[in-house]
C-alpha cells in the first residue's frame, strides 16, 4: 500500500508497516516520596541515558566529590534486597515499600548499623564478601526518612554519587524517578542538539549525487539550532535518520540523557521515543536504537529512526514505516527534530532538503559494514555456523539485531607470544545481542598442567591483547562473547601479585583499626580471594578500583600472635599464598 501523509504532495512509498507503542502504564506520581537526600539535588546522569550496552535505570545523584552523604529512606517499607557486588552497584539497598514500587540506592559506602550487622552475620555465614540476598519482610523495617547509609563509590562508580531508582515492584521495571512530584531538581535549561546523520537505505539512495552516509554537525540553541554552514540537501531515494542530543541542568555542566526525541517531516510526526519505563530484559537493545557503527569508532552516540527487524525495545511511541522514509519527488521539505527533558524543555533542529531526480550516482559504502566478499548471510532468526582452518563460530537465533553478512578469517600475522592464529571474528562495529561460541584450536601442542592456562584473548588496532576467558576441552578452546573482533589463544601462567601496606617487617599491628593488602593479577584479573585468622575465614573487603583488600579488626584478632593467612586466585588457577604472624 502507498500511502500519502505529507504535505505539499510529500510520497512516502511502501508503508508496509507502521509501529505505535505506548511505553509503560500510569504512573502513580502523586506518590508521596521524599527525596533520598538532604541537600538540592544535581544529576550528573538520568533516566534512560544512553551507555554502553544499557540505558541507566535511575538517576545519578551528585554527592559533591565525597564520600559519606546520609541517604533516607524515601518512604516507609523494608529492606527486600541486599546486594554486595564488586562492579555493577557496589553496595546496594532495596526497599519495597506498600504503595506497589521499590525504590534502589546504589554505590553506597556502607550501611546503616542494623542493615551492616544484618550483611556481616550472612558474609560469615556464606563466608563471601559478595552477597545478593533476600531478606523476609519482617526482619528488616525501615521508617520513611530513616538513614539507611551512606553514599560511597563502591562497584563500577567512576566517583562518589548516589545511584537512585524506583521500580515498579510486579514486574522490576525502573521508572523515571523525575515524574514523581517529591524527587526534583531545579531546571530550565534547554537540551541540546550536537548532530544530525542522514543514512541511504539501499544503493540507489542519493543524497547530493553520493550514495553515502551524510553527517553534519549542528550549531545554536533552544529552539534555534540549526545546521553548520546552512548546506543545502537533496535527497532522491530511501532513508533514515539519525541524532546525537543531550541535556543540560542547573548548576552542573554534566551532558545527560534527553527524556523525549521526535521528528516530523512536513508538520507529520513519523518518529517518537519516551524515556518514561524501561526493562531490564530489553537494556542491551540500546545497541539497536543507536548507530553502533559510529559509537565504535567515533565514540558518539546517534539515536537512529530506523527498527532494526530484531529490535524490542517499548520506549517507541511512534515509528511509521519502521523508520524508513522516502523521498521521490522534487518538492521542498521542511525537517524537524525536538528532543525534550522531563520538565518540558525544548531544543529544536529545522532545515530544508529538496527531493530531486539525480543525472549520476556516486556509490560509496552505504551499507556501513565493510566485510571480505565470502562472508555468509545470516539471517538474524535463523542463525548459524561459520568455520576457518583452526577456529568456529556459532551464532544462535536472534543473536543479531538484523539479518547481515559475518565472515571469519585468519589473520596473515600472529600475535606475539600467542598459541594460535589470529582470527577477524566478524565485524566489531557489528553489535551482538546474544552470546556466540567462538571455538579456536592451539596451534601448539602442550602439557595438560598449561592447557587450562590457556585463555582466548581480543586483540585491539594497535595488536594489544586482553583477556576474554574460555575453557579447554578437547583440545580447542571455547569462549561465549557478545563481541566480534580479533581473537587469538593466550597463556597466563603468572601468580597474583600480593603487597601489605600497613604490616611492618615485626608484624606488630596492635596499633592498627584495619589490615590492608593491595593485590593484582595483571593478565587474567582475580578470580577469588580468601583471608585466614588463626585458621578462621575472615571478611575482607575487596575495592577492586584500588586494587584493595581491607580487613577490619574484629574479635577475631586474639590478643599476642596470630597466624595469618592469605590467599589470592586468579582466572586460570594461578595461586598466591601471603603468611605472616601478626601481633596484636
Amino acid at each position: 500500500m502507498i500511502k500519502r501523509f505529507f504535505k505539499h504532495s510529500f510520497i512516502i512509498l511502501n508503508i508496509l508497516l507502521t509501529t505505535q507503542i505506548i511505553t509503560g502504564q500510569n504512573l502513580k506520581t502523586d506518590t508521596v516520596f521524599r527525596s533520598p537526600v538532604d541537600f538540592p539535588i544535581y544529576l550528573s546522569g538520568t533516566f534512560g541515558e544512553l551507555r554502553p550496552n544499557h540505558f541507566h535505570a535511575g538517576i545519578d545523584i551528585k554527592t559533591g566529590g565525597v564520600q559519606g552523604k546520609k541517604v533516607h529512606a524515601v518512604m516507609d517499607g523494608y529492606v527486600s534486597r541486599i546486594k554486595i557486588s564488586l562492579g555493577g552497584y557496589g553496595k546496594a539497598l532495596y526497599i519495597t515499600h506498600p504503595n506497589g514500587y521499590v525504590s534502589v540506592y546504589g554505590h553506597l559506602k556502607q550501611f546503616n548499623d542494623k542493615i551492616s550487622e544484618y550483611v556481616k552475620k550472612e558474609q560469615y555465614r556464606r563466608k563471601t564478601y559478595t552477597l545478593n540476598i533476600f531478606p523476609k519482610k519482617g526482619e528488616l523495617p525501615v521508617k520513611k526518612g530513616e538513614v539507611i547509609a551512606l553514599s560511597g563509590n563502591t562497584g563500577g562508580s567512576m566517583g562518589p554519587h548516589l545511584h537512585f531508582e524506583i521500580r515498579k515492584a510486579k514486574n522490576e521495571h525502573p521508572v523515571n524517578p523525575l515524574l514523581f512530584k517529591n524527587i526534583k531538581i531545579k531546571d530550565i535549561t534547554r537540551p541540546r542538539i550536537k548532530a544530525l546523520a542522514i543514512y541511504p537505505q539501499n544503493d540507489s539512495s542519493v543524497i547530493n549525487d553520493i550514495c553515502d552516509t551524510l553527517f553534519l554537525e549542528v550549531n545554536g540553541w533552544g529552539v534555534k539550532h540549526y545546521l553548520k554552514g546552512n548546506p543545502k540537501i537533496k535527497l532522491h531515494g530511501d532513508f533514515s535518520f539519525g541524532l546525537r542530543a543531550y541535556d543540560l541542568m542547573d548548576g552542573t555542566n554534566n551532558k545527560n540523557g534527553i527524556y523525549k526525541e521526535k521528528l516530523y517531516i512536513d508538520s507529520s510526526l513519523v518518529f517518537s521515543i519516551e524515556l518514561k519505563e524501561l526493562s531490564f530484559a530489553t537494556t542491551r537493545y540500546v545497541n539497536s536504537l543507536i548507530d553502533y557503527k559510529h559509537y565504535i569508532l567515533e565514540k558518539e552516540r546517534m539515536v537512529e529512526t530506523k527498527l532494526d527487524t530484531n529490535n524490542k525495545l517499548d520506549i517507541y511511541t511512534l515509528v511509521k514505516n519502521n523508520g524508513i522514509y522516502s523521498f521521490t519527488d522534487t518538492l521542498n521539505h521542511k525537517i524537524k527534530y525536538v528532543v525534550e527533558d522531563v520538565y518540558g524543555n525544548m531544543g529544536m533542529l529545522s532545515f530544508p532538503v529538496k527531493g530531486y531526480i539525480p543525472d549520476t550516482i556516486i556509490k560509496k559504502d552505504y551499507k556501513r559494514n565493510n566485510l571480505d566478499p565470502n562472508s555468509i548471510f545470516v539471517r538474524f532468526n535463523k542463525g548459524c555456523k561459520i568455520n576457518d582452518n583452526g577456529a568456529d563460530l556459532n551464532i544462535p537465533a536472534n543473536a543479531l539485531y538484523c539479518s547481515c553478512c559475518v565472515n571469519i578469517k585468519a589473520d596473515s600475522e600472529k600475535v606475539e607470544n600467542s598459541f594460535s592464529k589470529t582470527y577477524n571474528v566478524g565485524d566489531k562495529t557489528i553489535p551482538l545481542q546474544k552470546l556466540v561460541t567462538l571455538t579456536v584450536k592451539p596451534d601448539t601442542v602442550l602439557p595438560d598442567s598449561l592447557n587450562k592456562k590457556l585463555y582466548l584473548a581480543i586483540v585491539d588496532d594497535k595488536g594489544k591483547t586482553y583477556y576474554a576467558g574460555g575453557e579447554f576441552k578437547d583440545g580447542v578452546i571455547s569462549l561465549k562473547t557478545r563481541d566480534f573482533g580479533k581473537y587469538t589463544v593466550m597463556i597466563d601462567t603468572v601468580k597474583p601479585v600480593i603487597k601489605p601496606l600497613n604490616i611492618p617487617s615485626s608484624g606488630n599491628v596492635s596499633r592498627n583499626t584495619t589490615i590492608k593488602i593491595k593485590i593484582k593479577d595483571s593478565v587474567s584479573g582475580i578470580k577469588s580471594y580468601n583471608g585466614y585468622l588463626n585458621g578462621k575465614w575472615i571478611l575482607m573487603e575487596y575495592e577492586p578500583k584500588q586494587s584493595l583488600l581491607t580487613y577490619s579488626i574484629d574479635t577475631l584478632m586474639k590478643k599476642g600472635e596470630n597466624d595469618f593467612k592469605l590467599v589470592i586466585e586468579d582466572n586460570r588457577g594461578n595461586t598466591a599464598v601471603y603468611k605472616k604472624v601478626l601481633i596484636y
